[in-house]
């Protein structure tokens, strides 16, 4: 058997706990990741593929050293290095230019986690079979699908396209906003696996045509009651490589049941809040959109707002 590579995505690590968990969120997501590195050790694997959004909140600033410390020392335990895509949580204006200042930026240059995204490529080499693994990181609510369509098979036995990009069996986009990648228009790709993060909804693990599979089984974390699942079950992928095919094995986290940890009437006032937030974000491009012809995300950069509302309202507009 060749490498095992085990898959991550959307951790969103934050000092601070949602308002609907009765949790303490920061340790809840640190004994996940504390599993991620046992399953890993388990299994064997060759690496840990971060799928982005590993931090929660986009300023800087926002983001303790405590966390950041405790990040490492949890992966310093890992039996394997970890290479991570960067999502739209993990910069702020989701604009991967900003990436130097952010905590994940702290994480690369330190070496604590490798990097897995544009140029960045990874290679794992066991018993005679190599796999090639590269990243598409978040790039704006409209995809260059040439991201995809571009990528050319080498000498590798397979080729493994992680992206932080919204994908589903049925295409289309998010609330009229984001693009949302159709499995069909993946298929004749030369990639064997292709690994989505973004969405935290668990659409498990398709074939999609002979030999080629789509990961896209959500978050690693429930938080964002109002985008997520009660009954979701967390987890990790664990693939498995030899020369003519990859074996895919779901790994449940052990999690605390929903009611021990959610605030369900809280649920209620997220959801509620978050809907208002909604209309007041369809209002503001409504107002805005005859009056420009510049992007509206350039035009809600320069408005004299509050930092946090500001990117509370640009990360609406990305949703």
């Amino acid at each position: 058997m060749g490498p095992v590579l085990i898959w991550r995505t959307d951790v969103h690590l934050s000092d601070r706990t949602p308002r609907s968990r009765k949790d303490d969120w920061t340790e809840t997501v640190l004994n996940k990741l504390r599993q991620v590195g046992e399953i890993a050790r388990d299994h064997k694997a060759c690496a840990v593929l971060d799928g982005g959004d590993f931090f929660d909140v986009k300023s800087p600033q926002r983001n303790s050293h405590a966390l950041v410390r405790a990040t490492a020392e949890v992966h310093r335990s890992y039996p394997c290095p970890v290479y991570a895509n960067v999502g739209n949580h993990d910069c702020v204006y989701g604009d991967i230019e900003f990436l130097p200042q952010q905590p994940l930026g702290v994480l690369f240059a330190t070496g604590i986690f490798q990097r897995l995204y544009d140029e960045h490529e990874a290679v794992f080499e066991q018993d005679g079979v190599k796999v090639r693994v590269v990243g598409i990181p978040y790039h704006g609510t409209k995809y260059d699908m040439t991201r995809l369509t571009s990528l050319r098979k080498g000498d590798e036995d397979h080729l493994v396209v992680v992206a932080h990009l919204l994908a589903s069996p049925g295409g289309g986009s998010m609330f009229e906003g984001e693009d949302i990648v159709k499995y069909a228009d993946l298929m004749g790709l030369p990639a064997s696996t292709m690994i989505f993060g973004h969405w935290h909804k668990d659409q498990g693990v398709v074939e999609i045509a002979p030999g080629q599979h789509v990961v896209n089984v959500g978050s690693l974390t429930r938080g964002s009651l109002h985008l997520d699942e009660l009954d979701r079950k967390p987890c990790c992928v664990s693939m498995s490589f030899s020369k003519t095919e990859v074996q895919y094995e779901v790994v449940p986290l052990v999690v605390q049941p929903p009611e021990d940890v959610f605030d369900i009437e809280a649920r209620e006032r997220v959801t509620t809040r978050a809907t208002q937030m909604s209309d007041f974000v369809a209002t503001l491009q409504a107002t805005l959109k005859p009056s420009t012809e510049r992007p509206l995300v350039e035009v809600v950069r320069e408005m004299p707002l509050e930092p946090e509302v500001r990117e509370r309202v640009l990360a609406l507009m990305e949703q």
